[in-house]
């Protein structure tokens, strides 16, 4: 089998699962409880913490852990703002739970809006910006340095969702974004946790009530396992040789297909789209092949429908309809790449 979902959701590294089952076959810890156990429940705890800042070159007290990218999303998101500016190809978990005035700015064929675009959409009502990093579909990335500076000079927050971003590229978090969302099952840790950059002058109204874990900005007790394997698969990011794949990957093609989005892309991630072949045949047949891949975002997988991404991108329907994503991961090599362009080669033939 050759997987190319990894945009979808990755396998989880075998030191992050050593991780894990050490502290899952570890004795009773809360790390809010004040015995022993407890207290060194919470060293792990902090120390997760402080490994994932210095990665982010943040404060430990601005990262919040959570359950993953759509509850970091919906605890920025809620409750509704008076003027929201966001684009009309983010992710569901936006998508689907801005609420108030909101401008949905067109990304076209780049697949991504422009700094311009962001700046001329602000009135003196607005109170947010809303957009991703990069496009769990395409991987056209935003320019969020860019972005980020507007927002800073109109005191304007800036959420960003950075679940597609982590571990394709270093990067380091521009001063003018106020909040920023990641999730650990797309960087080879486990299902079931995130976290949220989110600075100190961010006014954050919790979504889960009850205690005071994670500055009392997110009831619950700490899923400690999943934190400390987290850590350690932010401490082993590496994006390899995705993007030297990814390319020769499309270089072999040429002829065959059309790249979705113009704009700078995250490096391991490719939106081709077909000429003359249906889409979901094609992914039925690479399926029957023994190769993963799919025809857009998992949060919209089963049903079937054209990609809401490509079509408010302004791509004719045929189009849409004939598009596929291929997502690598580190562990993607060269003979997996070579198998798959040849499958495609046959079935589009």
């Amino acid at each position: 089998m050759i997987y190319l979902d990894n945009n979808a959701t990755t396998q989880v590294l075998p030191e992050v699962l050593d991780v894990i089952l050490s502290e899952l076959s570890g004795g009773p810890a809360n790390p809010s409880s004040s015995h022993f156990f407890g207290r060194e429940a919470k060293k792990k705890l902090s120390a997760a913490r402080e490994l994932i800042a210095a990665y982010l070159k943040a404060k430990p007290q601005e990262i919040l852990f959570t359950s993953g990218g759509t509850e970091g999303l919906n605890l920025l998101l809620r409750p509704a703002k008076e003027h929201i500016i966001t684009s009309n190809v983010e992710h569901s978990a936006v998508y689907r739970t801005l609420q108030g005035d909101i401008t949905y700015l067109p990304v076209g064929t780049y697949g991504a809006v422009t700094p311009e675009a962001v700046k001329a959409a602000i009135t003196d009502k607005t109170t947010l910006i809303v957009l991703s990093a990069a496009n769990n579909e395409t991987g056209v990335k935003t320019n969020i340095e860019a972005i980020g500076n507007i927002a800073l000079q109109a005191n304007i927050p800036f959420i960003v969702d950075g679940v597609a971003l982590l571990g394709k590229e270093h990067f380091t978090i521009p001063p003018g974004v106020s909040a920023m969302v990641f999730s650990g099952h797309k960087i080879h840790a486990p299902k079931g946790i995130g976290f949220i950059y989110v600075r100190s002058n961010f006014k954050l109204e919790p979504l889960l009530t009850g205690g005071d874990q994670e500055f009392s900005k997110r009831a619950g007790t700490e899923n400690l396992a999943g934190i400390l394997g987290l850590a350690k698969a932010v401490e082993l990011i590496n994006p390899g040789k995705m993007e030297t794949l990814r390319d020769y990957f499309e270089d072999q093609l040429k002829g065959k297909i059309e790249i979705n989005g113009t704009g700078p892309r995250i490096c391991n991630t490719s939106n081709l789209s077909f000429t003359g072949v249906d889409g979901e045949t094609l992914l039925i047949g690479l399926d029957q092949a023994g190769i993963a891949a799919s025809h857009g975002s998992a949060c919209a997988s089963g049903a079937l429908e054209p990609s809401r991404i490509l079509q408010n991108m302004g791509l004719p329907r045929p189009r849409v309809l004939s598009s596929l994503r291929f997502s690598l991961s580190r562990f993607t090599t060269q003979q997996e790449i070579d198998t798959v362009i040849q499958t495609l080669l046959r079935l589009c033939k």
